[in-house]
């Protein structure tokens, strides 16, 4: 347990959702690890609501399972209205130092997940490729990136928008601080 109830009750979701999507797939956690290639005393830690899982970790097992980064961190309800103030959305960190927020995750027929993203300078976001169909569009609030898929990357600053496939590998360089708002669209297969 942290000092911070919000990062124990993503934890505890998140485990939640884990061993739902692995039971629901008939998957040991040897399976899992197999497929994702982290440990099982990993896995059973992040099951536990014990683990402070990495983005990277969590793409990792979300690909394994065949299914978004959002199945593992929202509950599929779609409320009337819904306002998730600045950064108080689900908060994920990479290594490289990108932050992101979930702001929107959704599990209808074609699923799709918002994020706010913040590119500290220099950051440089080396993605590998999300499901088949899956498409990202992002909007950029404010600063300067290259981004988009390797070596295919553009320039966008405020107010630009970039929309491209992101089912093969793709990168997000920030030359300035960037802010920008992501949505991602899966492919019709990727709503499991």
């Amino acid at each position: 347990m942290s000092d911070d109830p919000e990062l124990d009750r993503l934890a505890d979701d998140v485990g939640v959702s884990l061993r739902a999507h692995r039971a629901a797939r008939s998957m040991s956690l040897g399976d899992l690890s197999r497929a994702c290639g982290l440990s099982r005393t990993i896995l059973a830690r992040i099951e536990a609501g014990a683990g402070n899982p990495s983005l990277e970790t969590l793409w990792r097992i979300s690909r394994a399972l065949d299914i978004t980064l959002g199945s593992l961190l929202e509950q599929d309800t779609t409320p009337r209205v819904h306002v998730v103030r600045a950064r108080e959305g689900r908060e994920l960190q990479a290594d490289s130092g990108l932050q992101m927020w979930l702001l929107h995750a959704e599990g209808r027929e074609h699923r799709s997940e918002m994020y706010e993203i913040l590119l500290p300078k220099d950051t440089d976001q080396q993605t590998d490729a999300h499901l088949p169909g899956t498409e990202e569009a992002l909007i950029c609030i404010s600063g300067h990136a290259r981004i988009g898929p390797l070596g295919e990357e553009a320039d966008v600053r405020a107010g630009d928008v970039i929309w491209f496939a992101a089912d093969r590998p793709h990168r997000y360089l920030a030359l300035k601080p960037t802010r920008l708002v992501g949505w991602m669209l899966y492919g019709a297969g990727s709503t499991s």
